[in-house]
C-alpha cells in the first residue's frame, strides 16, 4: 500500500512526479517516503481510493455508472480481488 502526499504538477496542471509514503516504514526509501514518476504511476498503479469530494464530474459519474465485471481468469480481476 501506498500514501500518495504530494504531487509536481507541470506548466499545464498535469502531474510529472508524485510523493509517496511506503507501508514498509521509515527504514526504507528516504525515511519511508519515494519519488515516482507519472510514467511510473500510469505503469503499475490499478487501483486508488479517492473521497467522492475530489472526485470531477466526469469521474463521479463513471464511479456512478453500472460496474464492468471482470471475469475470475482476467489478470486484472484477479489482481484487484485480493
Amino acid at each position: 500500500a501506498m500514501v500518495l502526499t504530494g504531487v509536481d504538477l507541470d506548466e499545464a496542471g498535469q502531474p510529472r512526479k508524485w510523493k509517496v509514503e511506503n507501508s514498509w516504514g521509515d527504514k526504507v526509501g528516504t525515511d519511508g517516503y519515494f519519488v515516482a514518476s507519472d510514467a511510473w504511476m500510469d505503469e503499475y498503479t490499478y487501483q486508488i481510493v479517492v473521497r467522492k469530494e475530489f472526485l470531477t464530474a466526469d469521474e463521479l459519474a463513471a464511479y456512478e455508472a453500472e460496474p464492468i465485471v471482470l471475469a475470475p481468469w482476467d489478470p486484472m480481476g484477479a489482481l484487484a480481488s485480493k
